[in-house]
């Protein structure tokens, strides 16, 4: 081997190396994670640590004795389109005084349940609402870990106006993505 095509071999390797390390460190964090929405879901547990998130499993224990209610903070045409059995639609930037004010009576020993599409906007009002309802005896305050993206990716149980539906609505394109059953998802706001 000459000189040179020695070095072209070292070359080579040097700049494979290179390549290697920047397709590691270069990569999106969510690739290390199982998908995205496991990337979000871990990004919501660390945004709101005092908020506790429970599984589609832990929810569906908790709903059969009828000692939780469960709030869909999401906006009306997500709810429209599917929403768990018996959720409760609420507007996400709705004020704790007014939520209180409307739910906090019919919560007393009971456990408060948030969902929305990913964990986000139930997480903030969740945390806005947990300190009225500690104060009207409510049991426990939880959010669906992931949302009904992740309990949809689960094949769950959703429904809409007419009955059972295995639709869900992608929120809009970006977040639409996370969605595990891409060719189950239907609109986005403002379409």
């Amino acid at each position: 081997m000459s000189k040179s095509q020695a070095y072209r071999s070292r070359f080579a390797l040097a700049a494979a190396a290179v390549l290697a390390l920047i397709a590691v460190y270069a990569r999106p964090a969510w690739t290390d994670a199982a998908s995205p929405l496991d990337a979000t879901i871990a990004d919501v547990s660390k945004r709101w640590p005092d908020i506790k998130q429970i599984s589609g499993d832990d929810l569906s224990k908790i709903t059969k004795d009828g000692n939780a209610v469960v709030f869909d903070v999401r906006l009306p045409e997500e709810y429209a389109v599917s929403h768990l059995n018996g959720a409760i639609n609420v507007d996400p930037g709705l004020t704790a005084s007014t939520f209180l004010t409307r739910y906090a009576d019919n919560l007393k020993g009971k456990t408060a349940v948030f969902y929305c599409s990913v964990g986000v906007r139930s997480s903030k009002l969740a945390q806005r609402v947990t300190p009225g309802l500690k104060v009207a005896g409510v049991t426990d305050i939880v959010n669906l870990t992931g949302g009904i993206f992740y309990w949809h990716g689960e094949s769950r149980p959703l429904v809409d106006a007419k009955g059972p539906t295995d639709l869900v609505h992608g929120y809009d394109a970006s977040w639409g993505k996370l969605v595990k059953r891409q060719d189950k998802v239907q609109g986005e706001p403002g379409k």
